[in-house]
């Protein structure tokens, strides 16, 4: 349907974009229009340019400067989406555009494609080969901007918000690739090949590492609470799942074993196979530390987000009483019961003194839960290889937007 030249609307089948996103390289299929304050509580939207393959170049650019903010029509959004797709790279590297701006797109664009990874049905080949070609298209056009040390301004800009599975991947994966970028000596196997080019496949790794989660009940995932120790052994299937829905893809061993063992921890505590350090690949180790610095500086609805200075502290700190926790992980890891006997009252009926009994010992057990995740905020350093840890802080500290200095 074509549009018409001007438009009095409230704003609602508008959106803005910067023109300097507009690639003068590229033919771009929507129209640009102005908008005029607002009159009644309505805008005067009016056409500046209905396509700009009719323009000549040199003139596409000198409108380009010119304009402050341009609008698009939502019928056109489809259009304008897979133009920015194509142009990303252009964008990206725009020294003029805003980094908020930037942040903005690649976001929504990377949503677009883990959103559709984890609602693909992964038994079919093709399918797999698809969503993996679309992870790395993206991830290929925004390397140089995500492995950038300046990109992690826009990273920092996102800390603290609610947690959210596919917005905690694109971080991890964004992670990632910054600490391969600035640690290139811990990466300089000829076996790897081009440094991009890996860098691509641990990222692609980083977005899908939370793949598996597809396959854990919802009321699991969306439970507003501490998962209990039954639903937490549920959960942790979810990395053996990851790697058995990406078993038959493209991606390379390294991050097929990325995404299976990136919550293995040094000291073999931890899951699915109980790998100590040495056993454990370097990048999942890798994606282990931004998986844990992620999750512990994104909000919850049971905890507040740490700011990253608290994360790391904890990530890095020995914990005094890592043998009571160990206890009480092995105790979640078999769901074993609480070790407490439920005692009540003779005169209570039959049936409410089961119920009764029941509810203490589950009373116990959530208080072994919330005293377990209390034990493991006194200090994380048995689950991190110390030198990773240590670059991975450093790393961010090169970035203007996090002040790690007191740990470095």
């Amino acid at each position: 349907m074509a549009l018409a030249s001007e438009y009095i609307d409230d704003g609602g089948s508008f959106f803005s974009v910067d023109p300097l996103s507009i690639n003068p390289d590229s033919q771009a299929d929507f129209a640009l229009f102005e908008r005029y304050p607002a009159k009644n509580g309505n805008y005067r939207y009016r056409c500046l340019l209905m396509d700009t393959r009719s323009v000549e170049k040199s003139r596409l650019m000198a409108m380009i400067r010119k304009w402050d903010t341009v609008y698009i029509h939502k019928k056109e959004a489809g259009h304008y989406r897979e133009y920015v797709r194509e142009n990303l790279e252009f964008i990206l590297n725009q020294e003029d555009i805003d980094e908020e701006k930037k942040v903005d797109v690649l976001m929504d664009l990377s949503l677009g494609v883990v959103e559709a990874a984890f609602a693909m049905n992964f038994s079919q080949r093709a399918d797999i080969e698809k969503i993996i070609a679309n992870v790395q298209v993206l991830l290929t056009r925004a390397m140089d901007f995500l492995c950038a040390i300046e990109s992690l301004n826009g990273l920092a800009r996102l800390a603290g918000h609610d947690y959210d599975t596919h917005t905690h991947s694109i971080k991890v994966g964004w992670l990632m690739a910054t600490f391969i970028n600035s640690n290139q000596d811990l990466f300089d196997d000829p076996g790897k090949g081009d440094l991009k080019e890996f860098m691509v496949e641990a990222t692609v790794a980083g977005f899908l590492h939370d793949l598996g989660k597809v396959k854990i009940p919802r009321n699991i995932i969306n439970k507003p609470g501490r998962l209990n120790n039954l639903e937490l052994m549920i959960m942790q299937a979810h990395s053996s799942h990851s790697g058995a829905m990406l078993f038959d893809s493209p991606l390379s061993q390294t991050a097929i074993q990325t995404v299976v063992y990136h919550h293995e921890n040094e000291d073999g505590s931890g899951y699915p196979c109980g790998l100590t350090g040495a056993e454990t690949p370097l990048l999942a180790k890798v994606c282990h530390i931004a998986d844990v610095f992620d999750a512990l500086t994104s909000k919850r609805p049971y905890k507040p987000a740490k700011t990253p200075f608290e994360a790391l502290k904890i990530m890095a700190g020995e914990n005094p009483y890592l043998d009571t926790l160990r206890q009480f992980e092995i105790e979640a890891r078999e769901n074993k019961r609480p070790p407490v006997v439920a005692k009540v009252r003779d005169d209570y009926e039959p049936k409410l003194k089961r119920l009764r009994e029941r509810e203490i010992l589950e009373s116990e057990a959530d208080k072994r839960i919330q005293a377990r995740i209390k034990l493991r905020d006194q200090g994380m350093a048995h689950c991190f290889d110390t030198d990773l840890l240590r670059r991975f802080i450093l790393t961010l500290n090169q970035s203007k937007s996090f002040d790690l200095s007191d740990l470095v």
